[in-house]
């Protein structure tokens, strides 16, 4: 490990670990994802809310987590479940394109923060946005005006992180 890698690890270990929620996944691949990228930041809990829970027994979900699904903390939850599952002092930023969003690199994360991003066609439902403090947007420049919800999450959280270890730059 490099110098600057083990001050980041040693930083790392005294931050609070992000939550992450999903809401209405229905990607298999997409669900692994989310689960490799929980593990990749070190989440400190994944949560779907979800009402099928046949698509969380998957083989497709083992095979695209890389061994998250195993490791990393997570559960289905139902939308009256949510709250009881976020810790109090916890903020919920969900990751969705409104009319109030700020644009995410001009957002300042909060070290405990919940990320919460929607289902791969209509995003978030009303009922679940309703819990987040607040909405953010990644910017894109190109002809094709959205990410893969799994993409936008990575985006996400490596921001968070950017921002909690290197908070100057």
């Amino acid at each position: 490990m490099f110098h600057n890698e083990l001050m980041l690890y040693k930083l790392y270990e005294k931050l609070s670990r992000p939550i992450i929620i999903s809401d209405g996944i229905s990607n298999p691949e997409n669900i692994g994802s989310i689960l490799r990228v929980a593990g990749n930041i070190g989440a400190l809990n994944s949560l779907f809310i979800s009402d099928n829970n046949k698509i969380f027994s998957s083989n497709k979900i083992k095979q695209t987590a890389s061994g998250a699904k195993d490791k990393v903390s997570w559960k289905t939850v139902n939308t009256s479940e949510l709250k009881s599952n976020i810790p109090i002092d916890y903020t919920i930023v969900a990751l969705e394109t409104t009319a109030d969003s700020q644009n995410i690199y001009q957002f300042k994360f909060p070290e405990k923060t919940a990320f919460l991003v929607g289902n791969e066609v209509y995003g978030i439902c009303d009922e679940v946005l309703k819990f987040a403090t607040h909405k953010v947007y990644i910017p894109i420049p190109g002809f094709i005006s959205s990410l893969n919800v799994t993409h936008a999450l990575a985006i996400a959280v490596f921001e968070w992180w950017r921002q909690q270890t290197h908070p100057s730059y």
